[in-house]
């Protein structure tokens, strides 16, 4: 502590130079951090929710208060997505019991009215299906006026939200929009949904798939997108392997994993072949040769064709 006579020489000093007396400090409030980012973490959960909120809300935008429906006044969607096998199996019955205990669908359906008494499915093809088997009523909201683009878009914007459908089943309804003639093409579908083009082209791939490749598998869900473009690949060389391969494996018990192997890991000799619209290109170690329809390709191409070939000789050795 200090003496007296210090205190004494401070306070006589301090009262010919006030600049010397000390001033208290003052010190900035010292605030629990993570409380403040407990705090913050909280306002990002309320503002994540009331995005999701408002989500939902637009999806459900001009649909009138809910009310229960005959199940046979609703029809499925012409572009609907899931697929007969989501119709099926354990999974589908649990979900039927679940909609049977409670009376029927708890989270409603949405409808637009396509007749005074008639109905198609926006939202909620499984939840219809599950009610029309049980006999009960089916929750819904109905849609006055909706047009094609408008459920298509506000379908595969739910889509999105769910993680039970396939990327087998998103392909074939983006296919969908595109054979009934609401775009032009995938490209369009990416812009408008604010897809990558390569998310779609994966998409197109796979919903280009023949059916004997997707047979293959024991369910189209089991595909996964990032195989699609080399099953392309490997069916554009040699279509008539791959197909025979599908038929090989298809109704065995294999993985997933092990029957896109099966299909892609051909030995290379089975890919010389490469069929063309107006001819097929064959091809071994040390020989290629093409056989040409010549009623197929026409005069004008056929002789485009040999002056390309004859471009390609050696010029002659001098002498």
């Amino acid at each position: 502590m200090t003496s007296k006579k210090e205190e004494a020489a401070r306070l006589a000093a301090a009262a010919l130079d006030p600049a010397i007396m000390s001033r208290p400090e003052r010190r900035t409030p010292r605030i629990a951090m993570n409380r403040v980012t407990d705090f913050t973490g909280e306002l990002e959960k309320v503002e994540r929710d009331l995005n999701e909120a408002r989500r939902r809300l637009a999806l459900h935008d001009g649909a009138r208060p809910t009310r229960k429906l005959s199940p046979e006044l609703v029809k499925a969607s012409k572009f609907a997505n899931r697929i007969e096998r989501s119709f099926e199996g354990p999974s589908f019955e649990a979900f039927k019991q679940e909609i049977l205990s409670a009376g029927g669908n708890v989270q409603p359906i949405k409808v637009r009215r396509i007749g005074p008494e008639n109905y198609e499915v926006v939202f909620g093809h499984r939840r219809h299906r599950a009610c029309l088997e049980l006999g009960l009523q089916v929750l819904a909201m109905i849609q006055e006026d909706m047009s094609d683009k408008d459920l298509f878009e506000e379908m595969s914007r739910e889509n999105e939200q769910r993680k039970d459908l396939s990327a087998y089943e998103l392909a074939m309804h983006y296919r969908r929009g595109i054979d009934l003639k609401l775009y032009r093409n995938w490209s369009e579908i990416a812009a408008v949904l604010g897809k990558t083009k390569s998310l779609m082209s994966r998409y197109s791939a796979l919903a280009g798939l023949p059916d004997t490749v997707v047979n293959a598998f024991r369910s189209p869900s089991d595909i996964q997108p990032k195989w699609a473009e080399k099953l392309r690949q490997v069916i554009d060389v040699d279509s008539a392997a791959v197909m025979s391969a599908a038929k090989a494996v298809a109704g065995k018990s294999l993985s997933p994993k092990r029957v896109y192997e099966a299909l892609i890991n051909r030995s290379a000799p089975e890919f010389t072949r490469v069929n063309f619209s107006f001819g097929t290109w064959h091809e071994t170690e040390k020989k290629a040769t093409i056989d040409i329809d010549k009623t197929t390709l026409g005069p004008e191409k056929l002789e485009s064709l040999r002056l390309f070939l004859a471009s390609l000789q050696p010029e002659s050795s001098p002498g």
